[in-house]
């Protein structure tokens, strides 16, 4: 069995999708390869970037105090009508200030695409949603090239996507339909960063990520990243 074959259907097996439901099963399959080739097309690409920016620089050559901001991770949302579990990705611009860049300020887009898998009890479903935001992060503790960085911040989401039948049996779910739900609120989150001077690659890792918004909007998830340091002309 490949191993994309696998995942997909082990992927339906925990979300508890029976083979006596063919149509939905091939619904689900098709949206759960979705999100994996979602995920393997940015994991390659943090991959590649990686792997032709791990030289060291020598002492005269500059950054500038500004970098490209990029993460990967899996989370759990839940909004309105919404719930799943998927993998999120983000993109950015991130500008440092102070004498020390202590601070940075990070407008970003984040991307998501979610299924209900291992959620019991609600309607089979697969959307997705694009966030806008705009981070502030702080170093509060720094040793070397190793930080602990705290973030808060602000955040408008859109989600959209096909809800299906399922859940409570009193919800009468019978039918299938779209939704369209837009969302803003703040977000927090913590982790570690490690910036070497004469790389031109920072590292983040940040296992405490929360969005909170209106409309009972919920976002958690874990995430790694790579800053990608611009030189000086």
């Amino acid at each position: 069995m490949k191993s994309e074959s696998f995942l997909t259907w082990w992927g339906c097996e925990i979300a508890g999708i029976p083979d006596s439901k063919p149509k939905k099963r091939d619904m689900d399959i098709k949206a759960f390869k979705a999100i994996l080739k979602a995920g393997k097309l940015i994991t390659l690409l943090l991959i590649v970037l990686t792997a032709g920016n791990k030289k060291v620089y020598s002492q005269d050559i500059e950054f500038k105090n500004s970098s490209i901001s990029t993460g990967l991770g899996i989370g759990l949302n839940e909004g309105l009508r919404e719930t799943g579990l998927g993998i999120v990705y983000s993109v950015g611009w991130q500008k440092s200030l102070g004498e020390k860049n202590k601070l940075r300020i990070n407008p970003n887009m984040m991307f998501g695409g979610f299924l209900p898998i291992g959620v019991t009890d609600t309607r089979d479903q697969f959307y997705r949603m694009t966030s806008l935001g705009l981070n502030f992060h702080y170093d509060i503790i720094t040793y070397r090239s190793l930080s602990i960085v705290t973030t808060g911040g602000g955040f408008f989401n859109y989600s959209r996507g096909l809800l299906g039948t399922g859940g409570w049996p009193e919800a009468n779910n019978t039918s299938s339909d779209y939704f369209f739900t837009g969302y803003f609120g703040g977000n927090a989150s913590l982790g570690l960063r490690i910036d070497p001077k004469r790389s031109k690659i920072a590292y983040k890792i940040t296992p405490i990520n929360i969005h909170l918004g209106n409309k009972y909007f919920i976002l958690a998830y874990l995430m790694v990243g790579i800053d990608f340091k611009l030189m000086k002309q």
